[in-house]
């Protein structure tokens, strides 16, 4: 669910104590969310939305116009994720390797969190925050830093990218003896 907080909660919590706390409280989820959704690892996004909830809290008295927190907090935890996806190692934990605890068949289903994770980190951030958080390209660009036209780019470059995967996938679902047998009957 995307950040939509009142501004009244916002000014209490630029002069800290309870009102920061609640502040944070709410903002965790989604920090956590949309780290982990770039970052694909629960300990780095643990790391990077906490690292991002500090951010937000140390920086909160320096934002002038409460209408922004939104697009304001959302660049702190991409901007959060998107370091740790760039400083982390490339291996593989061995709970993912060993992870087999949901046994479903496969055969039809969209690979969608591998078509994600295959996305480059600018591209996968770009989709996440579109379709999972709601951003337009003008608020995307302000939480990334990037200009509105190279967001558009990039999401153009994301679905582009996405649709062949996932095409791809759908293709090698179907058996070309299985299309043949549907015509027959």
């Amino acid at each position: 669910m995307p950040l939509a907080l009142d501004s009244e909660l916002i000014q209490s919590a630029r002069s800290g104590g309870a009102g920061l706390d609640r502040l944070i409280t709410a903002v965790w989820p989604e920090a956590y969310r949309v780290a982990f959704t770039i970052l694909r690892d629960v300990g780095l996004a643990e790391d990077a939305a906490q690292e991002a909830c500090a951010a937000i809290a140390r920086s909160l008295p320096t934002l002038k116009n409460t209408d922004v927190f939104a697009a304001w907090s959302y660049k702190i935890i991409v901007n959060y994720a998107m370091t740790a996806a760039r400083s982390r190692p490339r291996t593989q934990t061995l709970d993912v390797l060993t992870d087999s605890r949901i046994n479903f068949d496969q055969s039809d289903a969209l690979d969608l969190h591998h078509a994600l994770a295959a996305l480059p980190v600018v591209q996968r951030s770009a989709i996440i925050l579109h379709y999972y958080a709601g951003l337009n390209s003008r608020e995307i660009a302000a939480a990334t830093g990037l200009p509105s036209s190279t967001v558009r780019f990039h999401l153009m470059l994301a679905r582009r990218n996405l649709r062949k995967a996932l095409s791809t996938s759908d293709a090698r679902s179907i058996q070309p003896s299985e299309e043949v047998l549907s015509d027959v009957h």
